[in-house]
């Protein structure tokens, strides 16, 4: 719940950036949602039009920075609307590297040589499901300043990790058994690992927002598992 100020133009201020933030979330869970699209239907035309829409992604993080700065100057905020002001420009910067996790996904189908298995396709359309989910639930706990939300979505990621871990090996197996597959499976492994990263910058947003709301670091190690184990 956010709270009012003696200034009206400082809550003008703080729902500017709350409104960009949430703005480049949603077009960084577009351009996931597209990307994926595009690599289970060999969709060239559609994965160079998520590269080129990266940039828009890239110009909203540098609006959100240059607005932060602008409130910071232009304001005397207090410790718990500093930390929301700062958190804005951190939060963005995680949303942008997601976006261009989905730029990558997009690349790296152009030089597939054909349409990807339904199998591996499933296990992808698990892993960026997931990831938009908890993309979704990590910024509710931002628009609503709620810890615990924060605090639930930051150990969330280990079932994506798990995912992971059992498509690592399964393309492996696929490159074992078939020389020729090589160069797709190098390039689906990285999309995989792209994937499993973008789960790990929503978990650094959700640790973003307990801050911004509770004043003090989530604590204790994030939950992990070995993610070259298919177990």
């Amino acid at each position: 719940m956010t709270k009012k100020h003696t200034l009206e133009v400082f809550d003008q201020d703080l729902e500017l950036l709350r409104n960009e933030v949430q703005h480049l979330a949603c077009l960084t869970e577009e351009e996931l949602e597209r990307a994926l699209h595009a690599l289970l239907n060999d969709d060239r035309e559609l994965a160079q039009d998520v590269v080129a829409s990266d940039a828009a992604a890239d110009r909203l993080q540098q609006q959100i920075n240059s607005n932060m700065h602008i409130v910071l100057a232009r304001q005397q905020a207090m410790a718990d609307d500093l930390r929301e002001i700062l958190a804005s420009g951190r939060i963005a910067a995680h949303l942008e590297r997601m976006a261009d996790y989905a730029k990558n996904t997009a690349k790296r189908t152009q030089v597939l040589h054909g349409k990807i298995g339904a199998e591996i396709g499933e296990q992808f359309t698990w892993m960026n499901e997931r990831v938009i989910a908890m993309l979704r639930q990590v910024m509710g706990a931002y628009l609503e300043r709620d810890a615990e939300a924060a605090n639930v979505a930051w150990s969330s990621d280990i079932e994506l990790d798990r995912m992971y871990g059992k498509l690592f090996v399964c393309l492996l197996e696929q490159m074992r058994d078939n020389p020729a597959s090589i160069k797709d499976a190098t390039q689906l492994l990285f999309i995989a690992k792209g994937l499993e990263r973008a789960g790990d910058h929503v978990t650094d947003i959700a640790e973003e927002v307990y801050l911004m709301v509770r004043g003090i670091p989530l604590q204790g190690p994030r939950p992990r598992i070995d993610t070259i184990s298919p177990e």
